[in-house]
C-alpha cells in the first residue's frame, strides 16, 4: 500500500473533520511537539455548576453536620442526602420510619428552618423556582397526598397524591412520577394536570440548564418541553448538559457517536451544531465536552488526541495532540482539564480557552492517594483541583504543580451549590469555603 493511500484510508476513518485528520496526521508522521488550536472563547455564566467549586484552596474545616443528633426520627440505616437545593435553602433527606423525611435547612449553618421534619414515607418532596417546597406523602406523617409546605413545615391544603412516588421541581410546577416509575405527569401546585405520559420502562427525570430530561430504564432519553412533547430523543444514549447546550453521547452496537446541540430557553437546536463519529465524551463533571477518537482511530494512533467544544458552536473550540500524550486516564474536572503523559505525570489546561495552567509531577506509588488515575473529581476552585478517594480528599494546586492540602475521609466527597459535601457513614458534613 502507498504511503498516499494510507493517509487517505486514515483520513476516512477518523471522527471530527479534515482540518482535525491533517493535524493528527501531522503530529503522527514527523513526531511534531505538542499543538493546541485556539478557536474562541464561548461565553459562560459565574455560576457553581458543573463541578465549579467555591473557595477551597485552603483546608477546609467543617462548616456544619447533620447526623442522628440534629435529624429527628433518623433511624441510621441508610445515608443523609441533599435531596435538593434552592438559594440559601437545602432539603434534606433521610430514613425514617418505612420510607424517608425531610427537613429543610439553612445551607450555611445547617440550622433547621422547620419545627419538624416531614415524613413522606415512600414519597418525595422537591422545590419548585420560587423555593416553595411540594411534598408526595405515602404511609407518611399526614393522610396520603400531595400538600405544599410552608416556611414552618406546616403542609397546605392536599390534592390527589395519584400514587405519586417521585418529585421534581419544573418552574412554577411539579413533575411526579409514580411508583412503578412508568406514568409521568406535569402537574401544578395545586394538583391540577398539565400533561401526562407513559413510557415503556422505568424513567427518572431531573431539571438541568432549564432542561427536563426523562430517562428510562431502556437506555432512552428525551429531553421534553413544558407540553410533554420531545425537543430531542434518543436510544441507547446519555445526554449531558452544560450551560450553552447539550451533548448527546450515541451507542450503537460497538459504534459510538457524539453529537452536540446549543439550547435556548431550555429548547435544543432541532440539528446538531456537531456531529462527531467514532468520538466519545472523557468522563468526569467539567463545564465544557472534552472528545476523544474510539475504534478504530483510537486503536490506530500512537498519541492522545482530544477536542474541547462549546455545545453552541459548530467548530472544536481548540484541542491538543502530542506524542507524549496519552489516550488514556484524562481527567476533566470543573474548569480544567488534566490530561496524561506518556510518563504518568499531568499537564493541565483551562477548558474554555486552551490556556495551559500548569503541570503535576509523576504520583508517588507509596502514595495512591494523589494519583489522579485513581481518584474521582470534586470540582475545580480557582487554579486548583480538587480529586477525592473513599478515604482521602486532596487538592492540587496547578500552577504551583503541588498538592496543596489534604483531608482523610471515610466515605465520598461530593459537590452541591460550590460547596463540598461529605457523606461519611451515618452524618453528612458541609464544609466550609475559605
Amino acid at each position: 500500500m502507498s504511503a498516499r493511500s494510507a493517509v487517505r484510508r486514515v483520513a476516512q476513518r477518523m471522527p471530527f473533520g479534515i482540518g482535525t485528520v491533517t493535524l493528527v496526521l501531522i503530529a503522527l508522521l514527523v513526531a511534531t511537539v505538542g499543538i493546541v488550536l485556539a478557536i474562541g472563547t464561548p461565553t459562560v455564566a459565574r455560576t457553581y455548576e458543573n463541578a465549579q467549586l467555591r473557595g477551597y484552596t485552603q483546608q477546609p474545616e467543617v462548616a456544619w453536620t447533620a447526623s442522628a443528633e440534629t435529624l429527628p426520627g433518623y433511624n441510621q440505616t441508610g445515608n443523609i442526602e441533599v435531596a435538593d437545593a434552592r438559594g440559601d435553602h437545602w432539603l434534606l433527606s433521610y430514613p425514617r420510619g418505612i420510607g424517608r423525611a425531610y427537613q429543610l435547612v439553612d445551607r450555611h449553618s445547617g440550622r433547621a428552618l422547620w419545627s419538624q421534619p416531614v415524613v413522606a414515607g415512600l414519597g418525595s418532596c422537591a422545590f419548585d423556582a420560587a423555593g416553595n417546597v411540594g411534598c408526595a406523602i405515602k404511609l407518611g406523617d399526614q393522610p396520603d397526598g400531595f400538600y405544599i409546605v410552608d416556611d414552618s413545615g406546616s403542609v397546605g391544603s392536599k390534592s390527589a397524591l395519584d400514587d405519586t412516588a417521585r418529585v421534581v421541581g419544573v418552574g412554577a410546577n411539579f413533575v411526579r412520577i409514580d411508583q412503578a416509575g412508568y406514568e409521568v405527569s406535569m402537574r401544578t401546585a395545586g394538583g391540577k394536570r398539565v400533561w401526562g405520559r407513559t413510557f415503556a420502562s422505568a424513567a427518572q427525570a431531573t431539571f438541568d440548564h432549564d432542561m427536563l430530561i426523562i430517562s428510562t430504564a431502556d437506555g432512552s432519553r428525551f429531553v421534553v418541553d413544558s407540553r410533554g412533547k420531545d425537543t430531542l430523543r434518543c436510544r441507547q444514549c446519555d445526554i449531558l448538559t452544560y450551560s450553552s447546550g447539550l451533548a448527546v453521547v450515541r451507542r450503537d452496537g460497538d459504534q459510538e457517536s457524539v453529537d452536540t446541540y446549543a439550547v435556548v430557553g431550555g429548547t435544543p437546536t432541532r440539528h446538531p451544531t456537531s456531529e462527531s463519529a467514532e468520538a466519545e465524551v472523557v468522563d468526569g463533571p467539567s463545564t465544557l465536552p472534552v472528545l476523544t477518537t474510539v475504534g478504530d482511530a483510537s486503536m490506530q494512533a500512537t498519541q492522545g488526541f482530544y477536542q474541547v467544544r462549546d455545545p453552541a458552536r459548530g467548530g472544536a473550540l481548540w484541542q491538543i495532540t502530542d506524542p507524549n500524550l496519552s489516550k488514556s486516564n484524562t481527567r476533566p474536572c470543573g474548569s480544567m482539564v488534566a490530561f496524561a503523559q506518556m510518563d504518568r505525570s499531568r499537564v493541565v489546561y483551562q477548558l474554555d480557552d486552551g490556556e495551559r495552567a500548569g503541570t503535576l509531577p509523576v504520583p508517588s506509588i507509596d502514595d495512591p492517594d494523589t494519583n489522579l488515575d485513581l481518584l474521582s473529581c470534586v470540582g475545580s476552585s480557582g487554579d486548583h483541583l480538587v480529586f477525592g478517594s473513599s478515604g482521602q480528599l486532596t487538592a492540587f494546586d496547578v500552577p504551583a504543580g503541588k498538592v496543596a492540602w489534604t483531608r482523610p475521609i471515610l466515605g465520598r466527597a461530593t459537590d452541591v451549590d460550590g460547596y463540598i459535601v461529605l457523606t461519611e457513614g451515618t452524618s453528612l458534613s458541609v464544609l466550609r469555603p475559605n
